[in-house]
């Protein structure tokens, strides 16, 4: 592992927390404890993020690679599976939400996406690899590094909820970053990680009815932690060994 580009990678990670945490304090100063909130943080932080990168780190968000469909779809198949069952859960949802309570998911939902994309995949896993050198251990470096990162963040939601369900919230980003993280890497392009982000938490809240999610039963442990399994398992088997030429951007 190159310990420089971890050190720049968990020093853009600690900047960004810091404005999180200010953001944050300056809501609870004011009274204000609305949900939309995390629009307007997603929304400020994105732009925070584009600005700084295009002043500063300068790193390509999106690498053109020749894939073909056959190949795009082979990629994105366990993403594809899980959208089956997402759209299952909309057809019993939606017919009984309001029209103001879908438009508010699909904003949630949208802005946590590109913003958490943006960070984790495009800044942070960008970043470890552009400052290390081209090889398997770099990018599983840069996977892992990004990922725990990504699951780190989530316990920010100790604020609003039990340490047990944000722990499991935790444990479920890292695993999703893993094969969020090798998405990205074998199709050179954000919008698949981030239509598959949106489609997840935009189940998740119009299932829940919030961003906050009770705390979890054993059973419920146990079901996400087998999900678990199998996004780090589809992530290992996109960016194994022999997939490394097919990650070179």
């Amino acid at each position: 592992m190159n310990l420089k580009a971890m050190k720049t990678t968990v020093g853009i990670w600690l900047c960004l927390i810091g404005v999180f945490i200010i953001i944050h304090f300056t809501y609870l100063l004011a009274g204000i404890k609305s949900d939309n909130r995390v629009i307007v943080d997603d929304v400020l932080l994105t732009l925070l993020v584009l600005f700084l990168n295009k002043k500063y780190l300068h790193l390509k968000l999106h690498h053109r690679l020749n894939i073909s469909l056959s190949e795009l779809l082979k990629i994105n198949s366990l993403p594809i599976v899980f959208y089956l069952f997402y759209l299952t859960a909309w057809v019993v949802k939606l017919p009984n939400a309001s029209l103001y309570r879908i438009v508010d998911t699909i904003l949630l939902a949208l802005s946590a996406a590109v913003f958490e994309e943006l960070f984790f995949r495009g800044i942070l896993l960008n970043n470890m690899i552009q400052h290390s050198k081209r090889n398997f251990s770099s990018y599983l470096s840069a996977i892992l590094v990004s990922s725990i990162l990504f699951g780190v963040t989530h316990m920010i939601n100790l604020f609003g909820q039990s340490f047990s369900a944000t722990l499991l919230q935790a444990v479920n980003a890292f695993a999703i970053g893993i094969m969020l993280a090798a998405i990205y890497l074998r199709t050179g392009s954000l919008k698949w990680t981030i239509l598959y982000h949106f489609m997840l938490d935009f189940t998740g809240i119009l299932i829940n009815h919030s961003i906050v999610i009770a705390t979890p039963t054993s059973q419920k442990w146990l079901g996400i932690l087998f999900v678990d399994l199998l996004y780090i398992s589809a992530g290992m088997i996109l960016v194994r060994k022999k997939q490394q030429n097919k990650l070179e951007f």
